[in-house]
């Protein structure tokens, strides 16, 4: 049986979890592009990275864990990751601009 769910009760729990899981996010100096990005304390490699005013690049594991978790698809994960980074960290993020990125790249920084 199938249920649906409101985008805002999505949202509630999945930042929930975000908040619990990326508390003390760092924020840094991207390496290979004129961006931010933000790191787990204590990683080599950022978690999300940030250019051009608005795109949002995001770890593609974690959108696999925020789909496997909740059930979504992956453009639905990345959609309301850009919420949440929207309204968690105050970053313009342009929902048309939602990339994967690989474990290198654009989540190194200085």
């Amino acid at each position: 049986m199938k249920y649906i769910i409101p985008q805002d009760k999505i949202d509630k729990i999945v930042f929930r979890y975000l908040d619990l899981n990326l508390k003390g996010l760092e924020k840094r100096k991207a390496r290979y592009h004129n961006g931010i990005v933000f790191t787990v304390p204590d990683e080599e490699f950022g978690i999300l990275g940030y250019d051009n005013g608005d795109t949002l690049h995001i770890y593609y594991e974690l959108i696999n864990e925020i789909s496997d978790t909740f059930g979504l698809k992956e453009t639905d994960s990345k959609s309301v990751i850009g919420r949440w980074v929207s309204d968690r960290l105050q970053l313009d993020v342009n929902n048309d601009n939602l990339k994967s990125a690989g474990l290198y790249g654009v989540l190194t920084y200085q």
